[in-house]
């Protein structure tokens, strides 16, 4: 553990010493104003719930352009080979460039803070649902991170990567809203449980499903394990 806590803090420096995480950081707090804005004034009620909704949807297409330059910079850059002949476990470098990226997620969820407190100001929030929605973002972070890792993994074109990782993650967000043109009762039920929005509502609601707890968990250690697969296969080529 104590290697993939150097490479945890050694990324997420790396966010810190460019521009890049201000950047997302700068676009992400406008993005939830303005989703905040829209969901107070559209529905006139105190309540987050058009803001979370929307920036799920943002966040699965800002995390790709995160996570892209973490193994395709590496493969371009050729110090490739170099990584993977150093003294370092493979599971060691994956968990710290995870870890440090979802840490980057919690620090764009706590900026959006101050909406809670408007509302709190102003009326009486559910703070039960607030909590509960936030985890099932976090969650979700952690999901879009997986994909985005692995997604880095198969190019060495950074920007590639992170096109790559939104088609990889597009189908599942939208394949529950289609599951309805579907005849077969039991294809209809397969669509909506592959979709991120099935396993979201809950927590939207204020309930902690343990269920969708454990989609999140499977989808992402599926995913970090697809990644280490595609490094592995690196190696020996």
């Amino acid at each position: 553990m104590r290697v993939a806590w150097a490479i945890f803090k050694k990324e997420l420096q790396i966010y810190f010493v460019s521009p890049l995480a201000y950047v997302f950081l700068g676009v992400f707090l406008l993005l939830a104003g303005l989703f905040f804005y829209m969901g107070v004034t559209s529905t006139g009620e105190a309540s987050l719930r058009v803001m979370l909704g929307n920036l799920g949807i943002s966040l699965l297409f800002l995390l790709p352009l995160l996570t892209m330059r973490h193994f395709a910079d590496e493969l371009r850059g050729g110090t490739f080979e170099l990584m993977m002949t150093a003294p370092v476990p493979l599971w060691a470098l994956l968990l710290g460039k995870w870890a440090s990226t979802l840490a980057l997620c919690a620090i764009l969820l706590a900026g959006t803070g101050l909406f809670p407190a408007i509302l709190a100001y102003y009326g009486d929030p559910d703070w039960g649902v607030v909590a509960t929605s936030y985890l099932g973002l976090f969650l979700c972070c952690g999901a879009f991170v997986a994909a985005g890792l692995f997604s880095s993994s198969l190019t060495d074109e950074p920007v590639a990567g992170g096109m790559l990782g939104v088609v990889i993650l597009l189908p599942f967000w939208i394949v529950g809203n289609t599951s309805e043109l579907v005849d077969a009762a039991w294809l209809r039920e397969l669509f909506r449980q592959l979709s991120f929005l099935t396993h979201l509502e809950p927590f939207s609601k204020g309930v902690i499903d343990t269920a969708a707890i454990a989609w999140f968990l499977l989808f992402t250690f599926g995913f970090l394990f697809l990644t280490w697969r595609s490094i592995e296969s690196r190696r020996w080529r």
